[in-house]
């Protein structure tokens, strides 16, 4: 049966019907399409191994290292199983350092996608990646049944629940390498919260898991993945509210506080496991944002209404400054918009804009362009909108595709 007429059987999206729904419906039709053309466009095995071996002949490890460096991780993991000296060249812990340094930001939703629906027996649960150039979707197949969602992603490591086994599934998408982990505190987890950081003195990836509590207090627990036991923090946090996913930077989680830290950021440094509050360069203000920006934390704050404002946040000599990297003057539909994230390197901000058409900010060139209209496939009367638009930024996370394992020993910075 062809992607076609699958997509034909698919059940479309109609009014009434819940986002959940209709994102499961269209991840299906995507996915669907997405194995098509990965089944059609597959070479003949015999002819592109002897291509490979040919290539390996001729080229010296320097060049190779240079040239794979240039390559997505879902190529080089296929890649590696060439020869013995492709496989000890992309595993080396420098290359995969210095390669996940320099891939690209991606969004993974945080809600798996299944193929075949509605099948007996179990269907087989994918990751649903968008990139930022045109929201073109992909597809990686996991490597563990019975997934649920996704809750946290770092360094191209995603926590995920399976709460059939009530475990936590700490995995490399692109690798499938994958360690079960303990869920820790029982509690309702549509209503907490996970974050990953590296943490550089233990040399190893934590997991920190934000809970409530009684009379509206936040409690916290950490976990060491070399160790798989949780530590409870001390004390309890009645500043931060929980759900919102905490943003990983330089070896700490960070969150937006309510109430008296309205005004502040809250950030869990990883190495003393303690939790500490930085005053935000102005007041909160609607839909006020934190992203990563080149390895700094950033703050997008709402000047007024038709400007926002991005800050940058320095630590030289042991002091937090905030330093005003740039305002952006919004015309027209932009006025609306919501950040979503920004590329790696910080070159550039991804906005969403009423309508639901997505856009991209480019600081150097003080401009900005459409990467998507909001509509299903940009043609066509019957095409509906996009049911994960309006709700970019809760339903999809900041993601890259990296070689990373939770065993390697350096920070990706």
């Amino acid at each position: 049966m062809d992607a076609d007429t699958v997509r034909q059987l698919l059940p479309r999206w109609h009014l009434g019907a819940t986002w959940r729904e209709a994102l499961s419906q269209k991840q299906s039709r995507l996915l669907a399409e997405f194995l098509g053309r990965d089944s059609s466009s597959k070479p003949d095995g015999e002819t592109a191994s002897n291509t490979e071996v040919e290539i390996e002949a001729n080229l010296s490890h320097d060049l190779l290292y240079q040239i794979f460096m240039l390559l997505p991780a879902e190529s080089l993991f296929r890649l590696q199983f060439v020869c013995r000296q492709w496989f000890g060249l992309i595993n080396s812990s420098i290359f995969v350092t210095s390669h996940a340094q320099k891939s690209e930001t991606v969004l993974v939703s945080q809600q798996m996608a299944f193929w075949p629906r509605g099948c007996v027996g179990k269907p087989k649960a994918y990751f649903h990646l968008l990139s930022l150039d045109g929201l073109r979707s992909s597809f990686v197949g996991a490597s563990v049944d019975e997934l649920c969602s996704v809750r946290a992603s770092y360094d191209g490591l995603v926590l995920i629940t399976n709460l059939r086994r009530k475990r936590l599934v700490l995995t490399n998408p692109i690798t499938g390498k994958s360690v079960d982990l303990p869920l820790g505190v029982s509690c309702n987890h549509l209503y907490d919260s996970f974050g990953i950081a590296f943490c550089s003195e233990a040399k190893t990836y934590k997991v920190a898991h934000l809970f409530p509590e009684l009379f509206g207090s936040v409690g916290c627990e950490i976990l060491s993945v070399g160790t798989g036991k949780w530590r409870r923090v001390k004390g309890s946090l009645q500043s931060v509210r929980i759900g919102q996913t905490p943003l990983s930077v330089g070896g700490s989680l960070h969150l937006l506080g309510v109430g008296d830290w309205r005004d502040c950021v809250v950030s869990l440094d990883v190495r003393d496991e303690k939790f500490v509050a930085k005053k935000l360069p102005v007041k909160r203000a609607w839909n006020d944002t934190m992203v990563e920006m080149g390895g700094d934390l950033g703050f997008v704050s709402r000047a007024e209404v038709n400007a926002l404002e991005v800050w940058l946040l320095s630590e030289l000599g042991g002091e937090c400054n905030w330093i005003k990297r740039c305002r952006i003057d919004l015309r027209g539909d932009l006025v609306q918009c919501v950040p979503v994230c920004s590329r790696r390197d910080g070159s550039e901000m991804v906005l969403e804009c009423e309508g639901g058409r997505l856009c991209v900010y480019d600081f150097g060139r003080d401009e900005t362009r459409l990467i998507s209209s909001g509509s299903s496939s940009g043609g066509g009367d019957d095409e509906e909108e996009e049911p994960w638009f309006a709700m970019m930024n809760k339903i999809y996370i900041p993601h890259r595709n990296t070689l990373v394992s939770w065993g390697d020993q350096r920070m990706i910075t």
